[in-house]
Order: C-alpha cells, then structure tokens, then sequence
C-alpha cells in the first residue's frame, strides 16, 4: 500500500478517537495531618506534589561557613495548594511546601562531562504549613530528620528558630516565592487586575 493513504487513514482513525472531558488523573489532594499530641504527621508521597524549586548551598543563617557542607534543597508544593496559587496568586490555608535537603557531593574525576556537583546522602525532610486555626502566626515549620530514619511525626519549631527569618525575607506570606521559578513564573504571568 503506498505511503500517502497509510497517513490518510491513520489520521482518519485519530480523529475518530472519542474525546474525554475528564482532566488527565492528578495526585490526590493532600491536607496536613495531625497526631492526637498535636504534632504534624510527616506527608507521604510529597515527591509526588508540585516541584517549584531547588536551590544548593542556599542557607538561612549568618554563620553558614560553620556548617561545612553545602546542600541541595528541592521545595514541593502540595498540589491543591499549587492549583489555587495558579488561579488567585495566594497561598490557601492549608497548604504544605516540603522541602527535601540533601548533602551535595561531587564527581570531580575522569572525563571532564562527568566533574560536576550532584544530590548525594539525604539529610533531612522539612515542611512548611499554613493553618490559621492551630498556628497564631499562621504557619509553621517542622523537622523530620532523626538521624538514620525519618520521624514520623514532629512538633513546630519555636517561632525564632524559623517563622521569624519568614517573615522577615520572605517575599510573599512567609514563602521564600522570589527562589521558586515555577512561583514566580506565575507571578509575572498573573493578569494585572488594575488595568
């Protein structure tokens, strides 16, 4: 059979494909949960949430050069969040951002298109909440690094330990926007309601 009817009714038989007006299946939206102590369970499948940002050797505080190493830190968005991000260009009550961090190690040897910096050993999971109802300040950061394992769970840490260097840097409602080019991307996209 030549060529140009083998096109021909191929085409044919993708036009005829019935379409779908379901969207394409999404991560399952996710809420933050709690322990009966209080305490924030660490969310599973947050891998699976939106990615908007990585960052290497980006620290949080003055005396970074005691720490030694660099790390990578790769920031998700829960996927709820993220969609009403995309639609109001705020944060919603309830939204979780985790933050995987992992030491950075090197390939330094051998052929030159294999020196570079790359995620090694991971350190640890933190995120980053917002809910007004159980937060005075309405969000809250924790720590789910223990050593060999991750906890399961973990208590917010003391205001000054992180929500003050938030509020004090961070670019939009305690979130560091002005480090995530997907965020920001959004923002300079958003249509200006002034005009």
């Amino acid at each position: 059979m030549p060529l140009l009817p083998l096109v021909l009714l191929s085409g044919i038989a993708i036009g005829e494909l019935p379409e779908t007006s379901s969207p394409p299946s999404a991560a399952p939206a996710v809420a933050p949960a709690y322990a009966e102590d209080g305490s924030l369970l660490r969310p599973e499948g947050f891998e699976e949430w939106v990615f908007v940002g990585a960052s290497l050797g980006l620290s949080y505080s003055p005396h970074k050069a005691e720490y030694g190493d660099e790390f990578f830190h790769n920031v998700y968005l829960d996927r709820r969040a993220y969609e009403h991000y995309v639609r109001k260009g705020e944060f919603p009550e309830k939204s979780m951002l985790a933050m995987s961090v992992y030491k950075q190690a090197s390939k330094a040897e051998g052929p030159a298109k294999l020196q570079g910096s790359f995620e090694g050993e991971f350190v640890s999971l933190e995120v980053a909440v917002k809910d007004s109802e159980r937060f005075e300040e309405g969000w809250a950061y924790f720590d789910f690094s223990g050593g060999e394992t991750q906890k399961r769970t973990a208590k917010p840490f003391a205001r000054e330990k992180c929500y003050n260097c938030h509020a004090e840097h961070a670019s939009e409602d305690n979130v560091f926007v002005q480090f995530y080019p997907v965020l920001r991307r959004l923002k300079a996209d958003a249509p200006n309601e002034s005009e």
